[in-house]
């Protein structure tokens, strides 16, 4: 299906299910769409997803065991007062002109009937975001500085948003962007690929692209994001495990600037899975960048989450001589921090299988 969601690509929607063909038909549907999805098998559960995933949008079946579609936008719309603004909407059989009466009082912002229309479906969801985006893009503008323009999170000027999602999206290496509230403003294909396959399925259940609790709730996130706003640099390194013997995820954790605005990213993740996304080996950074062996040797040390004193070690150098190759690959790489320099080298195998 040709995808015209353009605008909302990377907006995270839950889908509240009980039947599980149907489920995984309309994930998969969404996931083309370019939308992030976690899925919920009635209320009960899409409750306690929400504790971990925050939606952009929610998609709910009425009838369902354990705690209906009006049980669930009830308990939502009284206790959730942080989703307020995000739109519900309701996908059921009982097509009948009372029920949508019945939702639309219960508070509910649409109504679709099944068998379901994709297209019509995709419009609607993607009608409510472009609603809720611009509800986002008028509260950035009346508290942005003036002296600050572009952005990229979704309340971002639409089409430099869209331009950079696409970039992203060419990229090998999983990239994850979070606000201060560790909530993700964007992550690229590679990056819900990835962690698709994050092991221990009990404390992320169906995972399907959202970030899972092991990762959001780590100390270094915590701490990427208070230094963000602190104004400080930080960088720091964990490893996921994934399901089916592959090899672990390697995270890289990077605060970034001070966020001004909500929404605005906070933390950046670079994920890196093994094999498929090493960094590019030593004579393609020699001929990229004009590095010499020796700068070589240690950029590719950085890449892999050596500190300093580590690659000093095992090279056996002195710190200063590790400093002052930092300085010459900062400046022929044209980065500035060490953050820059790794996001920069996990995207080298895309560009280097491309020649």
């Amino acid at each position: 299906m040709t995808n015209s969601l353009t605008t909302n690509l990377q907006s995270n929607i839950l889908w509240v299910e009980d039947d599980e063909d149907m489920r995984d038909i309309i994930a998969a549907e969404l996931r083309d769409a370019g939308y992030v999805v976690q899925q919920a098998a009635n209320g009960k559960q899409a409750l306690e997803q929400l504790c971990n995933f925050r939606p952009d949008l929610i998609l709910c079946d009425i009838a369902m065991p354990v705690m209906d579609g009006y049980e669930l936008l009830q308990s939502v719309r009284q206790t959730r007062e942080d989703l307020v603004n995000v739109p519900f909407v309701f996908l059921s059989a009982q097509d009948g002109s009372g029920q949508i009466t019945q939702g639309k009082h219960a508070g509910a912002d649409d109504y679709l009937v099944k068998p379901v229309n994709f297209d019509l479906m995709l419009a609607t969801i993607a009608a409510r975001l472009r609603q809720l985006q611009r509800i986002q893009q008028s509260n950035a503008r009346a508290t942005a500085p003036t002296s600050r323009s572009t952005r990229l999170s979704p309340s971002s000027d639409g089409l430099a948003f869209r331009h950079l999602v696409r970039m992203f999206n060419m990229i090998t290496a999983g990239i994850v962007l979070l606000d201060d509230q560790r909530r993700t403003v964007f992550a690229n294909v590679s990056a819900q690929r990835l962690l698709q396959d994050c092991a221990d399925p009990a404390l992320n259940p169906e995972n399907t692209g959202g970030l899972p609790p092991a990762l959001t709730a780590s100390s270094r996130v915590r701490a990427a994001i208070e230094a963000a706003l602190q104004g400080q640099e930080y960088i720091e390194f964990l490893s996921l495990p994934r399901r089916n013997a592959q090899r672990d995820l390697i995270i890289t954790i990077c605060a970034l600037d001070c966020p001004v605005v909500e929404q605005d990213p906070a933390a950046a993740l670079f994920i890196s899975a093994g094999d498929r996304n090493e960094p590019a080996p030593l004579k393609a950074l020699e001929t990229l960048f004009k590095l010499t062996p020796a700068e070589g040797r240690i950029a590719w040390a950085f890449a892999q989450g050596l500190r300093p004193e580590q690659i000093a070690e095992a090279f056996e150098i002195t710190l200063t001589t590790v400093a002052f190759h930092k300085r010459n690959i900062f400046q022929k790489t044209q980065t500035n921090r060490q953050a820059d320099l790794i996001a920069l080298l996990l995207t080298l195998p895309a560009s280097v299988d491309r020649h």
